[in-house]
Formats: structure tokens, C-alpha cells, sequence
């Protein structure tokens, strides 16, 4: 992992507020992305969701009743995931390394924004092989790689489409792989004036008042989108 993650010491659960429908703190690129995640997850009993970060996801998932782990190496975000879920009545377990769950099998294993985070990803996939189910599944999102070298300082690793398809095949055998988010609606939810972000509060008011995520149904005209979001199935067991 390249760089100190210091998001969650500098702007606490964002997370949760940017899930939110608020018009002004709600960021339709979370809200979306967190939403298709729990999609994935509905016909699943137990989840185990590794980079959980401030437990937002795993949060919405515990609201429906799910059994939900959380792995998170950084403390300030597991203190903050233990608080949110704690403050709203939430069950759920929290570790910060995946050789301290107890030992079980999971329906589904979530790796939300995390493996272009991951100096060793095929390692990583291959420790959580033996936690998922003979018929769970992995869930996960990461953006598409638009130029040789990430914007993000805090990417050690961004992949192209066919790029993701060959490494999750390795692990199993169908993996579907959906391009999400125009790049070009991304970058207007972006434009702020005066500390306010203009096209970002009309999409959260269109989804306040017509239950429409923008993000959803807009469409690119040169097919570059920002994220690619993957189910994949039957692992492959080695």
C-alpha cells in the first residue's frame, strides 16, 4: 500500500455521510457505488467485507438483517465502524487482520475501492479464497484505469477492464465485469462553487424526490466510465 491512509483522522465516518440522500453532504459516486454493492449482496446470509473502512456498507447490510465482518488494518476507521454501529443499533464484528476472524466461510466477500490499494493483490485473493463458500461469491469495485499512471496518490495499482477479467479468473470461474459511472457526469459532480458542488445537489435532490440516481441511468457516449464493479462465482479451488 503506497502512502499514510489519514482519510478517516481527517474527516471522520465520510462514508456514512456521503451514503446519505442530504442534498448537500450526500456524494452520488458513494451513494451509487455502496448501493449496487448491497444489491450483489441480497440472496447472501453472511458477509465478510475486507478495506470496510468506516463500516458503511457493511452498515447498510446489517440494517437487513445480514451477518456482516468487517477487516480493516487501520484503527481510527475499525474505532469508527464500532461507533456508527454501536450508535445505530447495528451487529456486526470488526477485526484488523483477516488471521484474527474466527475461522468460517463466508456467502459473499466484499472488496469495495480496495485492491488498487494492495501492493500484492493475487495474495490477497488468494488468503481469502478458503473463507468463501463452495457457491459464494466476490463483490468488487475499483475504478477503471484511464491513463498509465493514477491521479490518486494513494493507488498503488489501477487495472484495465480485460486487465481485472484475467487476474479474477484465475479464482474463479465466471466473473462479470460492469462499467459504471460516466467519466463525464463524474467530473461535473466534481465542479464546485464556493465550497458547493452545483450538479452534485441537483442529482441528490433528483434522487430525493424521484428515487432516480443519476448515475445510474446516464450513459457515455465514448463508453469511458469511471468504475468497474465485478460479481464473480463459483471459486475455483486449487
Amino acid at each position: 500500500m503506497t502512502g499514510e491512509f489519514t482519510k478517516y483522522r481527517e474527516k471522520g465516518a465520510y462514508h456514512w455521510r456521503e451514503l446519505s440522500r442530504h442534498p448537500i453532504r450526500g456524494w452520488p459516486y458513494t451513494r451509487s457505488r455502496i448501493e449496487w454493492v448491497v444489491r450483489q449482496c441480497a440472496s447472501s446470509r453472511t458477509v465478510l467485507e475486507i478495506g470496510c473502512g468506516d463500516g458503511a456498507i457493511l452498515g447498510r447490510l446489517a440494517k437487513v438483517g445480514k451477518t456482516v465482518t468487517g477487516v480493516d488494518a487501520d484503527q481510527t476507521a475499525l474505532s469508527l465502524a464500532r461507533a456508527l454501529f454501536a450508535q445505530h443499533g447495528l451487529r456486526g464484528e470488526f477485526y484488523a487482520d483477516l488471521r484474527m476472524v474466527p475461522e468460517a466461510r463466508f456467502d459473499t466477500i466484499v472488496l469495495a475501492e480496495v485492491i488498487e490499494h494492495l501492493d500484492d493483490v493475487e495474495q490477497v485473493l488468494a488468503g481469502l479464497m478458503p473463507r468463501l463458500e463452495d457457491c459464494g461469491r466476490l463483490i468488487l469495485t475499483t475504478p477503471i484505469r484511464l491513463l498509465e499512471r493514477s491521479l490518486d496518490a494513494y493507488h498503488v495499482h489501477e487495472f484495465w477492464p480485460n486487465e481485472l477479467q484475467a487476474l479474477l479468473g484465475k479464482y474463479f470461474e465466471d466473473v462479470s465485469l460492469t462499467r459504471m459511472h460516466p467519466a463525464w457526469f463524474v467530473d461535473l459532480l466534481c465542479v464546485s462553487v464556493r465550497g458547493i458542488r452545483p450538479v452534485a445537489v441537483l442529482a441528490n435532490l433528483i434522487r430525493l424526490f424521484t428515487g432516480i440516481e443519476l448515475l445510474d441511468v446516464l450513459r457515455s457516449p465514448l463508453s469511458i466510465y469511471w468504475t468497474q464493479a465485478v460479481v464473480a462465482t463459483k471459486p475455483r479451488r486449487h
